[in-house]
């Protein structure tokens, strides 16, 4: 498959870091757009975006505003549930695309996980680990960055039905902890000083056969409406690197 040949292309055994991790990186470009006069409104619900002849686009944010362009950036599933007026072709396509959710726990430790310091553990199912991946962030990046704190990353690609998303920190802690028994015996409860539970349905886009055949267009049908996601990587994985391509792209076909 291209898509699993351009993950395999695309990387290399050199690892890099944004200091302060990725929220210091959306805050500090949050700030750049604001001082550029750009509004960021933070915690609001986007109802519906249709058309109107006169007024252009609207959309219901608990108010109705008006707007010459949209660009949506969900995923397509929200996509088809906030733009009703999409032709039918369009919004088959969207509901076609098929993702996978994912949960995450971070865990911030007493002591080092891994005694022999390694950084990322690929775990299989087939020897009963509860989750895919086990990083051991402080094993790249040293512990005195996160306070003198060991961090710990265990998460999972899953189906949006999975019982992991109904659990809670607690219930998930539980399932969790023998796993770090197998990879440390010595590991114990009281080594767990903090944890953080992140959940999501849309992690990680599933292209199946002919999947660049039935990539959206990012310019839809509907006048002044657009919509660029992960979806629309393609044949490369989604990432930072990859979200600044596409955002680049969808802008400057909204400058026509």
């Amino acid at each position: 498959m291209a898509w699993m040949w351009a993950r395999l292309k695309a990387r290399t055994t050199r690892l890099g870091t944004f200091e302060g991790g990725f929220q210091n990186f959306a805050d500090l470009f949050a700030d750049r757009l604001r001082a550029m006069g750009v509004e960021i409104r933070l915690g609001v619900a986007v109802k519906f975006i249709k058309r109107d002849p006169a007024k252009g686009l609207l959309t219901d944010a608990g108010k109705i505003e008006s707007f010459d362009k949209v660009l949506v950036t969900t995923s397509p599933n929200l996509m088809s549930k906030m733009c009703p007026d999409l032709p039918e072709d369009y919004l088959k396509g969207l509901l076609e695309l098929k993702s996978m959710g994912a949960v995450v726990m971070v865990l911030s430790l007493k002591r080092k996980l891994s005694e022999q310091g390694y950084y990322w553990f690929n775990l299989p199912k087939s020897a009963d680990f509860p989750f895919l991946a086990l990083v051991e962030h402080t094993n790249f990046v040293p512990p005195e960055k996160f306070g003198g704190d060991h961090i710990l990353y265990a998460g999972d690609y899953l189906d949006a039905g999975h019982e992991y998303f109904s659990l809670s920190e607690t219930q998930l802690l539980e399932r969790f902890m023998p796993a770090f028994k197998k990879i440390n015996p010595q590991f114990g409860r009281d080594w767990v000083k903090k944890v953080w539970l992140f959940t999501t349905n849309y992690a990680q886009p599933v292209p199946l056969l002919n999947h660049s055949k039935n990539i959206p267009a990012i310019e839809t049908p509907v006048k002044g409406l657009y919509f660029a996601s992960m979806s629309q990587v393609y044949p490369w994985d989604r990432g930072t690197n990859f979200a600044v391509e596409i955002g680049r792209r969808a802008a400057r076909i909204m400058q026509g």
